[in-house]
């Protein structure tokens, strides 16, 4: 009896450790599941797009000096028409402070050169050579800002951003209102107002690279009150011609800043320079928060 005994014995203690270690296995925590990391956010990469309204352009400048003041770290401009003009100017490197006084002391006949012609009676050859002197005869390549002007090209009907070459041509391109400035040649095919397929430049800002757009819209809505005048005419007929592309665009901006330059008209704002300024701030102080919220996803 005393073998089986002995070999009854040590099975239960064979038993016994297995258990034992059966149970010390079953209490072993698991490890606790690495959390998820955040996503991190993307970089900003902020675009200002600039709309057309003849000298209602002048709030752009008030527009941008807030930004400028705020940090809003723009990176990209694009223009239309006016916005080509002030746009350039400052992604040249001029500051607002500068532009303010450069709108201070321009006068209107240092844009115009009237000429005789069917196609427009003014040349556009004031406004380039005037580009040019102010960027110091640099191309927009070399702008420490990426710059892009916007024209319509005549033939197609289709909108071209310029960003590289001769930033003067570039502007009178943009600027090329029909039947009053001579469309521009370059590259043998002759361009009119970008207003006319972009009249705020957010497709273009988005083309140079930019994934958060800041789209200044300043151009008048087509009015059943509208005053006898060539102008007063044109600038209605313009406004009909693009309220399509304009609702385009401005879909596609992350903030859409309105300045209320209406009542100074598309061209008697050119003697309200300062108000159409001070608009501009207005209206960009009043977009801040919205700016800064959005932006609150980026890093920058």
């Amino acid at each position: 009896m005393k073998p089986y005994l002995s070999l009854f014995r040590t099975a239960a203690v064979a038993a016994s450790v297995l258990l034992l270690a059966a149970c010390q296995s079953g209490t072993v925590k698991k490890q606790p599941e690495t959390a998820a990391k955040p996503k991190a956010k993307p970089k900003a990469v902020v675009a200002v797009a600039l709309g057309g309204g003849a000298s209602k352009g002048f709030a752009h400048i008030g527009i941008l000096k807030v930004l400028k003041q705020n940090g809003i770290p723009v990176k990209i401009v694009t223009g239309t028409s006016a916005g080509s003009i002030v746009g350039s100017l400052y992604a040249s490197g001029m500051s607002p402070d500068r532009l303010e006084l450069e709108a201070e002391i321009l006068g209107k006949t240092d844009l115009v050169d009237l000429t005789l012609s069917t196609s427009g009676f003014i040349k556009g050859q004031a406004l380039q050579d005037y580009i040019n002197r102010k960027v110091g005869g640099r191309t927009m390549e070399q702008f420490p800002i990426k710059f892009a002007a916007v024209a319509t090209d005549f033939a197609t009907g289709k909108a071209v951003a310029f960003n590289r070459g001769n930033a003067g041509q570039a502007v009178r391109a943009s600027a090329s209102i029909p039947n009053v400035f001579q469309p521009a040649v370059i590259g043998g095919r002759r361009y009119v107002d970008g207003g006319l397929s972009q009249p705020v430049p957010v497709t273009a800002a988005k083309n140079q690279g930019a994934n958060f757009v800041i789209a200044v819209d300043i151009s008048a809505r087509p009015s059943k009150n509208t005053q006898a005048g060539f102008f007063s005419y044109l600038d209605q007929t313009l406004n009909i011609m693009s309220t399509t592309a304009l609702h385009n665009e401005l879909a596609k901006a992350n903030v859409v800043i309105k300045p209320q330059v209406l009542e100074l008209g598309a061209i008697g704002g050119f003697d309200q320079k300062a108000r159409a300024i001070k608009l501009g701030e207005d209206a960009a102080k009043a977009a801040l928060p919205e700016i800064k919220r959005k932006l609150a996803a980026y890093r920058y």
